[in-house]
């Protein structure tokens, strides 16, 4: 049981929300910890900050983000 747990969380820490379909990153805009959900952890996705309202594209393949 503990190996499929160890296979579960390492794909997770590949592909961020591949598993629990949500991961946290910092708004790049005011820096504010945001929990965003993950649609598609082998694509890209565009998200808006509730505190500052910036909105900001995230590449999970890459693992950036742009503003």
């Amino acid at each position: 049981m503990s190996d499929d747990l160890d296979i579960v969380l390492l794909y997770e820490a590949c592909f961020p929300g591949s598993v629990t379909g949500s991961t946290e990153l910092d708004c790049p805009h005011c820096g504010t910890l945001l929990t965003v959900p993950v649609n598609d952890p082998m694509g890209q996705e565009s998200y808006h900050c509730g505190n500052c309202q910036g909105t900001f594209d995230v590449d999970w393949v890459r693992e950036t983000v742009t503003e």
